[in-house]
């Protein structure tokens, strides 16, 4: 293997190898940073197809004479990559895996975007951006693996630990005061919006998609697009919750632990199961930890809340 930081436009020739889903899903990414002078796959070797994309193929006995080349893996398996190197370990070609020579897939830490202070805002070359202020948390993971995605975090959020995944064209939102003990959050093609004074458990996850595409087998018409997520100002989440593509939770509402949803449900519920369904409505809730403190009444609590919850309902 050559050395990563090794400069492409020092080879004569560059060849794709392992053209399959990976390929097919980061090929617009590599547009201006590469250009392939061939493609290669074994499926190709006993074919008499000559080009794919647009590119000629090039078969294995040409592959082994060339020189200064650089051959670019695509395979995200590390087990299939280390048997195509050693393969090909008799070439004179370096061999990169695509992820090590591009950042197409990239992780911004919380200590990364404090770094950034004075400036509260990141932006890639992909056309993702980050906002954020003085207050963000050191422990939030932001993992970029696509293009034109926005993530904003408000002020005086707390996390014990929090990972958002993007893709494309996703928008997450985390409003001012909340909290978070752990949770996964995945956007991509929507949004999640996380609403002002918010609690979290751990092991919460929230996406706007599902992982594959799910077809109608008459019509072929796909059936499972990305939907928002929209959880209303000052909503408890419990542990192990999914909310799932469509899910939406009205303000000061209680989502119970490990329920199930991507239905939308109004104010001021508890809702729970799998799944989930209204348990009760018209209530709300105070931090005022049970284990340690014993109200009988609302006006007992000593959450800062509680004056707005009794002075009006619009306490947000």
């Amino acid at each position: 293997m050559a050395n990563i930081s090794a400069d492409i436009d020092s080879y004569d020739v560059i060849v794709g190898y392992g053209i399959g889903l990976n390929y097919e899903e980061r090929k617009r990414y590599l547009k201006g940073k590469v250009k392939f002078n061939y493609l290669a796959d074994k499926r190709w070797e006993t074919t008499k197809i000559q080009e794919y994309d647009g590119i000629p193929i090039i078969r294995w006995d040409e592959l082994q004479q060339l020189e200064k080349a650089l051959i670019v893996l695509f395979p995200k398996s590390e087990s299939v990559r280390s048997n195509i190197i050693e393969e090909l370990k008799e070439t004179k070609a370096d061999i990169y895996y695509v992820h090590d020579l591009f950042e197409l897939e990239h992780c911004i830490s919380g200590e990364d975007l404090i770094s950034l202070l004075p400036k509260t805002e990141y932006r890639d070359d992909f056309q993702n951006c980050i906002m954020f202020d003085r207050t963000v948390p050191s422990n939030i993971k932001i993992y970029f693996s696509g293009e034109k995605s926005l993530v904003k975090i408000g002020c005086d959020v707390f996390v014990g630990y929090l990972d958002i995944y993007c893709g494309n064209n996703g928008k997450c939102l985390i409003g001012d005061k909340t909290s978070v003990q752990g949770a996964e959050l995945t956007v991509s093609e929507a949004e999640v919006r996380l609403g002002e004074n918010c609690m979290l458990s751990s092991g919460i996850r929230i996406r706007t998609h599902d992982w594959h595409h799910i077809f109608d087998k008459k019509t072929s018409k796909r059936i499972n697009y990305a939907r928002n997520v929209i959880i209303g100002n000052r909503v408890w989440i419990g542990q192990d919750a999914i909310l799932a593509p469509g899910a939406n939770i009205g303000v000061g509402s209680i989502v119970g632990e490990r329920a199930v949803t991507s239905s939308s449900f109004g104010d001021n519920m508890i809702i729970a199961g799998c799944p989930a369904k209204i348990i009760r409505e018209n209530i709300c809730w105070t931090i005022d930890n049970t284990s340690l403190l014993n109200h009988n009444r609302l006006e007992e609590s000593v959450d800062d809340m509680v004056l707005k919850y009794i002075n009006d309902n619009n306490y947000l």
